[in-house]
């Protein structure tokens, strides 16, 4: 059985229960039904938030260049973004102190949620954070803010209304303990549907934050450390701070269980890394003005994806195969098919694929 958190606000802190949970099987009904969603708490970039549906799928803010991104996705691409789910609307309930999220889903994922609270099951990583350090509060600090921001900045839950999210396949779901950076991809971080202020504004933290001298910026890390049971977490305005040098000690702090350096899983993601700059440079459906890129690893130096029974919805891209780390384009928001591009647009070097090649000769030059 997997589990699910329930959100609660207590004393103005949001905090979880568990809920258990089986394992979804195909979302192939049309018949809706309304059930619990909640936040997910390996959230550590975005500044929209993200709600879990199943163990396996979550959900994030509809955008329009996003969801055709997915549903055009180029055929060499499949296997470097998330398995794409579909529409989902959320809404959301602000009541008696407690923030509740609804969904509406195929009947059939319904019935294999189950509302079953157990007070006493508990969630031991949730709660760790290293007493003297700069980490946030542990796992759901950054969650919760974007929670925060999505209720008070857009109208659609306080008013009453629903909002429409798209459901993406869960990149943690593998991993017990899951490592996760994410990082800004680019050079210039623009669409061509944003408005001049936001063009400078968006000029300036490029020309600020090493997106300008490395092609990506850190925008948020969870790290799981082997001697203190605890994880590390940095937001994107750490991040945002960081310059070149700063940035290889950030990824070698990654990169280290508490115990060892990593250097096997470092090794691993840069052969990815290439593999996934080589379909770039050849992938001409889309003009990439920006994403960001994930890099996961089980952050549990005992535990290895072969030892563990971890399900995967059967419906997921089975060209993806199974390893203890892994590394996937995100957020398309700024992808624009490029037969709706303009001369200026296309002559645009939005630096994505300068972004990997920095990436991977920084790791090369840490192993």
């Amino acid at each position: 059985m997997d589990s699910k958190l329930k959100l609660i606000e207590e004393n103005n802190r949001i905090s979880y229960r568990i809920v258990k949970m089986p394992q979804v099987g195909v979302m192939g009904e049309t018949e809706l039904e309304r059930v619990a969603v909640t936040p997910f708490v390996h959230q550590v970039g975005g500044h929209t938030c993200v709600l879990q549906v199943t163990p396996n799928v979550i959900c994030k803010p509809y955008q329009e260049n996003e969801a055709l991104f997915y549903i055009n996705l180029p055929e060499g691409l499949r296997g470097f973004v998330p398995f794409y789910r579909g529409v989902i609307n959320i809404s959301c309930d602000i009541s008696n102190s407690c923030i509740k999220f609804y969904g509406e889903v195929p009947k059939g994922l319904a019935s294999s949620i189950l509302e079953t609270y157990e007070e006493e099951d508990t969630l031991p990583v949730i709660d760790n954070a290293i007493p003297d350090s700069d980490c946030k509060q542990g796992l759901r600090d950054w969650s919760d803010q974007c929670v925060r921001r999505q209720i008070d900045r857009y109208g659609y839950w306080s008013e009453g209304r629903s909002q429409k999210f798209i459901m993406l396949e869960n990149l943690v779901a593998p991993y017990r303990f899951p490592c996760v950076m994410d990082l800004k991809m680019g050079t210039s971080h623009r669409s061509p549907d944003a408005s001049e202020a936001k063009r400078r504004m968006l000029e300036e933290r490029w020309m600020s934050t090493t997106s300008s001298s490395l092609g990506f910026r850190m925008c948020g890390i969870q790290v799981y450390k082997n001697n203190s049971k605890s994880y590390v977490s940095h937001d994107k305005y750490y991040g945002r701070g960081l310059d070149k040098s700063g940035v290889k000690n950030e990824m070698l702090n990654f990169f280290h269980d508490g115990m060892s350096l990593r250097k096997d899983v470092i090794a691993s993601i840069v052969i990815k890394l290439r593999q996934m700059l080589a379909v770039l440079e050849t992938q001409c459906a889309f003009k990439l003005f920006s994403c960001s890129l994930l890099i996961l690893y089980e952050g549990d130096s005992d535990v290895t994806n072969d030892s563990r029974d971890v399900p995967i919805a059967p419906s997921f891209d089975t060209n993806v195969p199974s390893s203890s780390n892994d590394v996937r384009l995100i957020d398309f928001a700024n992808a624009i098919e490029i037969s709706s591009c303009s001369k200026e647009d296309l002559a645009s070097k939005a630096g994505i694929r300068f972004g990997i090649q920095s990436l991977i000769d920084l790791l090369e030059e840490i192993i």
